[in-house]
C-alpha cells in the first residue's frame, strides 16, 4: 500500500511537474459550488498602498496556487487571507485573522523588506474603520450565482499579486505542512518532536540527514498507545519505527491525494479505493505503473460518459468497469474503509483481483440482467428492468441504515468472498432473505421486488459457482398431460439453478396456488384477504405446507372458482416425490413466498380468472 502511494506520488510529480505548494493548498471549489472569486484589490503603483476595488473573477483551478486556500478552523480562521464565503460579515473578519497573526510576527523584526511592508500596510488599511466599512458595503452590493470565495490581491504595474505570490504567506504554509511530519502539539514536551539524524529512509532506502517519525499518510498508523514505539514508551522515538525523509513524506501525501481524487468511489454506502499492482517486478516497474495510471485516467473519463446500467456498485463513478478492461499484466487490491473523527479504519482489504475475474463477474451480471424474470417488469411509471448490483445484496444485509440492525460486517464478508472466489453460505443468505421479507409481509408492505432481488443474488452466485449448498436431489419428471402443465414444468426447468430439488419446487408451486386464492378473495371480498392469516406470518414448516394444500383447494371450491386443477395435480405429484425434511423451515418459507410473487407467470390459458 505505502509503496503504491509512493508510485502514485512520483507519477503526479512527473506528469504535472507541480510545485510543492500545489500539494499543500486546497481547492475551495471542490464541490463545484464556489465558482466566483471576489478579490479585495489594492494598488501599489506609486509605492503607496491604496484600496482600489472589488474585482470579481471566475474561479479556475489554474489559480489554486495563487489563491493559496487552506482551511484552518471555525474560530481561528483559515491559514491564509482566502476563505469561502458563508456569512459575508464573518468571512470578511475571517480573512483578516491570518493577516493579523503574520503582522505580529513581522513587526518583531528590526527591518522589513518590501513584501513584508506591503502585508503590514494591507492589515493597517483593514483597521481603518471608514475604509473597512466602504469595502464591506461594496462586497454587499455584488450579486453572484451559487457561492463565492473571498481573497486579497495587490496590483502593481498592471500585474496582480495574489496571496500565493507572497513568499511570506507560502513559506508559512509550507513550514506548517512540513512540521506535521515530525511535530505533535498534543504530545508532552519530551515527545513533541520526532526527528532521526543520519539514518536510512524506509521508503527510498537512502541515507538521509533527517528522517521524520510522525509521517502518517493514512491514520491507521498510530502512536497514541504506549508500547507502539520501538524502544519503549517515548513517542519521540517514532522515527525508529517508521523513518521517512522529507521528500518521501511529500511524495506519499501527493500519492494519497491522487488516490482520493482518481481511484476512489462509493460502494453500497462504503468508501473504497482501487490500488493497481504490476504482476512482475522488474527494472521498468515504475514506468509500467505510470502507464497503468495513465490508462486508468483515460478509461475513467470514458466511463463517466457511459450509462451506469453496467455498474456493479450502482454508482455513476463505478471503477470496476474500467478495471475489467485491462489485461492480466496488472491486478488490483481493493480497500474498503471509513473515516471517523479523522481516524482511518480499513474495513476490508482484498488483494490480487485480476481483470479477467472482474470480466467474469460482469458476464454473470449481464446474463442475470437479461433473464426474463427481471425484464419487462410493470411499475407505477411503466415497464422497467431490474439490474443486479452489490446494492442488491445490501438490500438484505443493511449497511449503516438508520433504525435497522447493522449487517455491514456480513455484507463485507460476502463482498470479500465474491472478489476472492470463495464459497458463500447458502443458509446465511436464505435466513436473511426470509427475515427481511417476513418483516414486510407482517407489516403489509410490498415485498415483490425483494423476492426478485433475492433470486437475482442466488442466480448470480450460482453463475460464479460460489454458492455453498447441498447437491441436487434426484430429478423427478411429473406427468405432463396438458399444455398448462407443460408450461409450468418448462418454467421450473428454466430456473433449475434455484429450484433445484423436488421439495423447493413443491413449496414454490404451492405458493403460486396460495396467491391465486388470495387474488380471488381480494376480488370477492372488496380487497380483504382473510386467508392471509393462515400463512402463519410466513413462518412455515412441513406440517403447515401439507395443511395449506387442502385448505387452499377447499377455499377455491367454496368460491366455485377452482381454475387450477392442473396445478394442483402437479403439486400432488411433487408431494409424493418430496422429502420436506431435507430443507429448512426458512427455505420452505422463502420458496413459498417466491412462488406467491411469481403467480402472474402462470396465466397460461383463457379462463374465467382472466
Amino acid at each position: 500500500m505505502i509503496h503504491a502511494l509512493k508510485a502514485m506520488g512520483d507519477y503526479v510529480q512527473a506528469k504535472t511537474e507541480s510545485s510543492f505548494l500545489s500539494q499543500v493548498v486546497e481547492n475551495p471549489n471542490s464541490n463545484g459550488k464556489y465558482n466566483t472569486v471576489l478579490v479585495v484589490l489594492f494598488n501599489n503603483d506609486d509605492d503607496e498602498l491604496k484600496y482600489q476595488e472589488i474585482q470579481m473573477e471566475e474561479f479556475t483551478k489554474n489559480k489554486l496556487d495563487k489563491y493559496a486556500y487552506v482551511y484552518g478552523n471555525p474560530r481561528g480562521g483559515d491559514l491564509t487571507p482566502t476563505s469561502k464565503i458563508t456569512k459575508l460579515d464573518s468571512t470578511y473578519s475571517r480573512i483578516q485573522r491570518p493577516l493579523k497573526k503574520l503582522v505580529k510576527k513581522i513587526e518583531k523584526q528590526d527591518d522589513l523588506n518590501k513584501e513584508e511592508q506591503i502585508i503590514v500596510d494591507i492589515y493597517n488599511l483593514f483597521q481603518d474603520e471608514d475604509l473597512s466599512d466602504e469595502i464591506y458595503q461594496e462586497l454587499e452590493k455584488i450579486s453572484y450565482d451559487d457561492n463565492a470565495v473571498l481573497t486579497i490581491g495587490v496590483k502593481t504595474n498592471e500585474r496582480i499579486k495574489y496571496v500565493g505570490d507572497f513568499n511570506k504567506f507560502t513559506d508559512s504554509l509550507l513550514d506548517k505542512y512540513e512540521k506535521g511530519f515530525y511535530f505533535k502539539k498534543s504530545y508532552n514536551k519530551a515527545e513533541k518532536n520526532s526527528v532521526g539524524k543520519n539514518n536510512k529512509c524506509y521508503i527510498c532506502s537512502k541515507e538521509k540527514e533527517e528522517t521524520y517519525g510522525y509521517v502518517g499518510t493514512f491514520a491507521f498508523y498510530t502512536l497514541d498507545k504506549p508500547g507502539f514505539t520501538t524502544g519503549g514508551f517515548n513517542r519521540g522515538e517514532a522515527w525508529k519505527n517508521y523513518p521517512v525523509c522529507s521528500d518521501c513524506a511529500r511524495t506519499l501525501d501527493s500519492g494519497k491525494k491522487y488516490l482520493e481524487e482518481n481511484l476512489s468511489s462509493r460502494f453500497s454506502g462504503i468508501n473504497y479505493f482501487i490500488i493497481p499492482k504490476t504482476i512482475f517486478e522488474s527494472e521498468t516497474e515504475t514506468e509500467e505503473m505510470f502507464e497503468i495510471l495513465k490508462d486508468l485516467e483515460d478509461k475513467k473519463k470514458l466511463s463517466l460518459k457511459k450509462d451506469n446500467k453496467k455498474s456493479l456498485s450502482g454508482s455513476q463513478d463505478d471503477l470496476f468497469q474500467m478495471m475489467s478492461e485491462f489485461k492480466n499484466y496488472v491486478n488490483f487490491n481493493l480497500m474498503f474503509y471509513e473515516e471517523i473523527n479523522s481516524a482511518f479504519r480499513i474495513l476490508l482489504y482484498v488483494e490480487d483481483v485480476l481483470p479477467s475475474y472482474i470480466q467474469k463477474i460482469f458476464a454473470a451480471k449481464d446474463e442475470i440482467d437479461r433473464n426474463n424474470l427481471f425484464t419487462n417488469l410493470q411499475g407505477k411509471d411503466g415497464p422497467f428492468k431490474l439490474s443486479f448490483t452489490f446494492n442488491t445484496i445490501s438490500n438484505f444485509f443493511y449497511v449503516n441504515q438508520r433504525g435497522k440492525q447493522d449487517f455491514t460486517k456480513s455484507f463485507l464478508e460476502i463482498t470479500n468472498s465474491i472478489f476472492s472466489e470463495k464459497s458463500i453460505s447458502y443458509d446465511l443468505l436464505i435466513n436473511r432473505f426470509i427475515d427481511h421479507i417476513r418483516e414486510k409481509f407482517v407489516n403489509n408492505q410490498s415485498y415483490w421486488l425483494d423476492t426478485l432481488k433475492a433470486l437475482q443474488i442466488l442466480k448470480f452466485l450460482n453463475k460464479l459457482d460460489l454458492l455453498n449448498q447441498k447437491g441436487e436431489g434426484e430429478k423427478f419428471m411429473p406427468t405432463v398431460d396438458s399444455e398448462y402443465k407443460k408450461n409450468i414444468v418448462n418454467f421450473l426447468d428454466t430456473h433449475h439453478d434455484v429450484l433445484n430439488t423436488n421439495s423447493k419446487k413443491l413449496v414454490f408451486l404451492e405458493g403460486v396456488l396460495a396467491q391465486k386464492l388470495l387474488n380471488i378473495q381480494g376480488v370477492e371480498r372488496n380487497g380483504s384477504q382473510p386467508f392471509r392469516a393462515r400463512l402463519n406470518g410466513l413462518k412455515l414448516n412441513e406440517k403447515i405446507i401439507k395443511r395449506l394444500y387442502t385448505e387452499i383447494i377447499n377455499k377455491l371450491e367454496e368460491y366455485n372458482k377452482n381454475y387450477y386443477k392442473h396445478l394442483e395435480e402437479l403439486i400432488a405429484d411433487y408431494i409424493l416425490e418430496s422429502n420436506l425434511s431435507e430443507i429448512s423451515n426458512n427455505e420452505i418459507s422463502f420458496y413459498f413466498v417466491t412462488g406467491m410473487n411469481q403467480a402472474n407467470k402462470f396465466n397460461f390459458q383463457k379462463s374465467e380468472e382472466e
